[in-house]
């Protein structure tokens, strides 16, 4: 008898645990654990997203690949986990933000969007034939000239971070990060160390090389000043990561 109830709270998503647990939300931030790393650091300048990207394979153009992407002018995504989840979560986000540019003239505050993708990630945790979304999305951008950086993940559930790190290498970057931030830096400096936990995460473990190159990695940021979100250049990712590694 305690066999079949075990495969019933294990299995079904609608189901508790005696210890009120959801395991399959729990399972489905598995791939984030797997996922490649996102970061997301806020400034009083403003916020940058950064991600690196993986060839899965020799024949694979990592240069086609997005891990930031734009979700309205002024907000930015990047996410670790499934990437079919995040395009779908992303699209919903974007359709919302230009709905409510529509509804109310004026450009949707970062958590509300935030909230949004939030609401379609709990409703997949309580009804029975889905599964939870298996991704994680740290979403920034600039609202009414102040930086706004947020987390959530398969459960639904969102928080405001000043800096938060999401993938393989989540605890590692996340001590580094916890030693080194200040809020008054500025957002180059944030970025060139955001890449510095990268690399140190990277030599904690068994790779053979670890190195950063501009076809391997993405920069988004957002300025107070200019309240727009932009993803970097080649030759302005190629500045930053030469002070990472110098």
């Amino acid at each position: 008898m305690s066999g079949m109830y075990l495969s019933g709270y294990d299995r079904a998503i609608t189901m508790f645990s005696p210890d009120g647990r959801l395991y399959q939300v729990e399972y489905a931030m598995e791939p984030v654990k797997k996922g490649w790393t996102s970061i997301g650091i806020k400034v009083d300048e403003g916020i940058a997203l950064i991600s690196e990207k993986r060839k899965t394979s020799p024949l694979m153009d990592v240069s086609a690949t997005e891990k930031i992407l734009l979700v309205d002018r002024h907000i930015g995504v990047s996410y670790a986990g499934l990437a079919p989840d995040a395009r779908v979560l992303i699209n919903e986000a974007r359709v919302f933000s230009q709905a409510h540019r529509i509804t109310y003239d004026e450009e949707p505050d970062v958590e509300t969007v935030t909230r949004r993708v939030g609401d379609v990630l709990q409703t997949y945790t309580q009804n029975a034939g889905a599964r939870p979304f298996g991704v994680a999305l740290l979403i920034g951008g600039v609202s009414r000239a102040i930086p706004k950086l947020f987390m959530t993940d398969s459960s639904g559930a969102y928080t405001s971070y000043k800096a938060a790190v999401i993938g393989m290498y989540d605890q590692s970057i996340t001590e580094f990060l916890k030693d080194k931030y200040s809020s008054d830096m500025k957002l180059e400096d944030a970025s060139v160390l955001c890449l510095k936990g990268l690399l140190k995460a990277q030599q904690e473990t068994s790779q053979a090389v670890p190195s950063l190159d501009p076809e391997r990695v993405e920069i988004g940021i957002a300025r107070r000043t200019t309240g727009l979100f932009v993803k970097l250049s080649q030759a302005e990712l190629s500045a930053i990561l030469a002070k990472a590694t110098s």
